[in-house]
Order: structure tokens, then C-alpha cells, then sequence
């Protein structure tokens, strides 16, 4: 499939229109949905943030496809290479130009114990789009994490942690660290980490929105 435009178009509609938008929109449809249980499933928490985000009231009023689970395809391997968990799409581009939301799961209960389920969400979650499975040809992309246990400073603190930790990994471009996001100066549950991926010269920004559940 052919990729309109140039990538730095692409980078100015995600940053001025559609990232702040999406970071809006599902910080607005979570207020909505019943806050999830300690022990939930992934899974099942964004089936229920995607029928939220689909029916809201405003949904009308911002110009893109929402899919859920949407099939990742590596183009010259020719197979699946993962399922994008939240996607959103700019109307006007052909589908690969798309922002992703990767959702994990924060400070949950696991098997009767509380785990951070911080390196899950590096090296399950960050890493797939600093390995480009996810979002190879546009420059942004987005984790969610569900902090099941509503300590959103907490759950920060583990995943600051744990980035320092795989920081050559990661490809990180100047501090390891979780840094407040540039479009929510503001807002402390939005952050963004900054990569430079492999054969890129260009900075990769992942942006990361934290929300809390049931307390």
C-alpha cells in the first residue's frame, strides 16, 4: 500500500491535530467507563475504553477511524507481526500512517500478588515500537498504561525505573526517563520517551498517558 505525503506533514497533523485530540478523547472516555478491578484483564479494560471512545457523545466532531486490535502486517516478511491493542486513524492518509495506543496493565493484581508489571510494559509494550513492529512509518506512537491500583505516581516511578534499566535498548535519546509531554505541559498523567530507532536519524517520540483504576 502507497504512503502519501511527506513524513514531515505527517509529524506536523499528529502533534498540532490528531495526538492531542486522541490524548483528549480518551482521557474523556475513561472518566465514563466503570474504573476496572485490581485483577482485570487487559483485554477486557480496553474492549470496554473502545466501545467508550466509539460512542462518545462527541465522536463525531474528530476526523478519524477508530479500530481495536488492529492487524499489524510486516511488509517484507509478508506476515503478522502483532495486534496494535487502540488505533487511530487520520482520514485523509492511506493506512499506514496511524497512531497507536499500546495498553498494559500497571500495579495489578496477579495470582493473589501485586505486581508493577513494569517491565512488561517496557520491554512487551515500548520495545515494539522502538523495534518498528508497531508504527514504522510515522514518528509517534502511544502506551496506555492501566494503573489498576489508581498510584499513578507509583506506577510512573516503577516505569522510570525500569527504562534507566533498558535505557541501550530503548535507543534513548538524552535522559532515560519519562519526560513531561510537550502538547499537555500541564497534565502529570501524560509523558513522552524520545528513541532514535534502528537506521533512523530522525527522533521517535512514544507518549505515554497513565489513568487510574478503581481504588
Amino acid at each position: 500500500m502507497s504512503v502519501a505525503g511527506n513524513p514531515a506533514q505527517w509529524d506536523d497533523l499528529f502533534e498540532q491535530d490528531l495526538i492531542p485530540a486522541v490524548l483528549t478523547l480518551v482521557i474523556a472516555a475513561w472518566g465514563q467507563i466503570e474504573k476496572p478491578a485490581q485483577d482485570a484483564r487487559e483485554d477486557d479494560i480496553s474492549k470496554r475504553l473502545y466501545l467508550a471512545l466509539v460512542n462518545g457523545k462527541d465522536r463525531n466532531s474528530h476526523a478519524f477511524l477508530i479500530r481495536y486490535q488492529d492487524v499489524e502486517v510486516d511488509d517484507d516478511l509478508s506476515k503478522e507481526s502483532g495486534r496494535k491493542d487502540i488505533v487511530f486513524f487520520p482520514s485523509l492518509f492511506d493506512e499506514p500512517i496511524y497512531f497507536c495506543l499500546e495498553a498494559k496493565r500497571l500495579s495489578a493484581m496477579v495470582s493473589g500478588q501485586r505486581k508493577s508489571l513494569a517491565d512488561e510494559y517496557v520491554k512487551e509494550g515500548m520495545q515494539r515500537f522502538v523495534e518498528r513492529k508497531y508504527s514504522r512509518h510515522v514518528r509517534h506512537g502511544g502506551m496506555l498504561g492501566y494503573v489498576l491500583d489508581g498510584d499513578i505516581d507509583r506506577a510512573i516511578a516503577n516505569v522510570s525505573n525500569c527504562i534507566r534499566l533498558h535505557q541501550a535498548a530503548l535507543r534513548m535519546e538524552g535522559p532515560a526517563e519519562l519526560l513531561m509531554s510537550r502538547l499537555r505541559l500541564d497534565d502529570p498523567q501524560v509523558r513522552e520517551t524520545r528513541h532514535f530507532r534502528k537506521d533512523e536519524s530522525i527522533v521517535f517520540c512514544l507518549h505515554h498517558l497513565f489513568v487510574a483504576g478503581a481504588v
